[in-house]
C-alpha cells in the first residue's frame, strides 16, 4: 500500500492551483458519502515514482494530513497535455 503525504488547502480556485503547480505541487480533493470534501496540495516528488505502477490506480492508498490517515482510492487524474504530469487528483474516502 502506497503512502502520500498532503497538505490542507487554504486557498482554491485556477489562480491558486497555478501558483502550486510553479512550485512542482498539484492540487487535489479527497471526497466521500456522506463526508465534508477536503482540498489538499501533493508534491511531484511524492508521486513521481509511483505514478507510473499499475498498482497505484487499483489497490488503496493511505494519505496523511496533519498526521491523520485517510484511506482512499483514485477516481480521477487529470494529466497535462503534452508532459507526463499529473496536475489533478480526485480522491475518493473508502
Amino acid at each position: 500500500m502506497f503512502i502520500i503525504n498532503g497538505i490542507n488547502r487554504k486557498l482554491v480556485g485556477k489562480g491558486s492551483s497555478r501558483r502550486l503547480r510553479l512550485k512542482n505541487k498539484f492540487p487535489a480533493i479527497i471526497y466521500g458519502k456522506k463526508k465534508k470534501n477536503l482540498n489538499i496540495e501533493i508534491k511531484n516528488k511524492d508521486i513521481k515514482n509511483i505514478e507510473f505502477n499499475k498498482i497505484f490506480y487499483i489497490k488503496p492508498l493511505i494519505i496523511n494530513i496533519n498526521k491523520k490517515k485517510i484511506k482512499v482510492k483514485i477516481h480521477d487524474i487529470q494529466w497535462h497535455s503534452f508532459k507526463p504530469k499529473i496536475i489533478h487528483i480526485d480522491f475518493l474516502i473508502i
